[in-house]
């Protein structure tokens, strides 16, 4: 068993990483903390990657006094609190479940962070936080030897989704890397500093409709795995920090998958 509290001040610590970095400015919507207060006592904590009442009603389920997440859910925009707001809230609340949720830190955490992971899973080092809108949600990597494209697909194919796009247009031998999970994929003002950065390939979760030309006429490798697929990777791998940490505790996944 762990106190709330105690388990609140770890991961606090542990994922804010560079407390230079305000966090509150580079994510205003999302939370990056403790968001709904359950049980002093902690004995089982449910990890996902997307917070919903299926995601409450499974962590339940499962006897979980805690709930860990990378999407926690926005608060309303006034004080006219809508109804799926209501019912998220109070279903945590009338079952005394804790609901913490880390969106930037869990994307741009240089340990444990899904695009850190991501690179890693590939074969990759990390190299440097990659900036996306101006602040560091991603990061670049980089192989000691160059890589087939062909093994990095290989590789990843069992973590992605099934509805994975994927274009390969560059290289066939990579060497530079970048991870942006989620909706991660750039805009077309991005393209030029992946041009200058000798980007071989990009990998993010979502696509939009017009990076396909603009990744064929750039000549870089790109793909697109799935919003839920590629963050999946940081939620479990702080799940076993925790594990690690807090050995009396018990852990648990709570996979909700989403094809998206």
């Amino acid at each position: 068993m762990v106190t709330l509290t105690q388990l609140q001040v770890y991961l606090d610590d542990y994922l804010n990483f560079d407390k230079k970095l305000d966090i509150a400015k580079i994510d205003t919507f999302m939370t990056n903390g403790l968001m709904v207060r359950g049980n002093d006592e902690v004995h089982k904590i449910g990890f996902g990657v997307s917070a919903s009442l299926a995601l409450f009603a499974t962590a339940k389920k499962n006897k979980c006094d805690a709930l860990i997440v990378h999407h926690s859910f926005n608060f309303p925009s006034s004080n006219r609190y809508d109804l799926i707001f209501q019912n998220r809230i109070g279903y945590l609340l009338k079952n005394n479940i804790s609901l913490f949720g880390y969106h930037f830190l869990l994307d741009a955490h240089p340990e444990i962070g899904h695009n850190v992971q991501i690179i890693k899973k590939i074969g990759a080092e990390p190299l440097a936080p990659y900036l996306h809108r101006g602040n560091p949600w991603g990061w670049t990597g980089e192989f000691v030897q160059a890589v087939n494209f062909s093994d990095i697909e290989r590789t990843l194919k069992p973590y992605l989704s099934k509805t994975s796009t994927i274009y390969n247009f560059g290289k066939k031998m990579i060497k530079k890397v970048v991870a942006v999970s989620g909706m991660g994929s750039p805009v077309p003002s991005d393209m030029h500093d992946l041009l200058e950065e000798g980007i071989d390939l990009f990998i993010t979760g979502e696509v939009h409709e017009w990076n396909r030309e603009l990744f064929r006429e750039a000549k870089i490798n790109f793909i697109a795995g799935g919003h839920y697929a590629t963050e999946v990777f940081g939620v479990q791998a702080l799940m076993e920090k925790v594990r690690t940490k807090f050995q009396d505790v018990e852990v648990h996944w709570l996979d909700l998958a989403n094809e998206i």
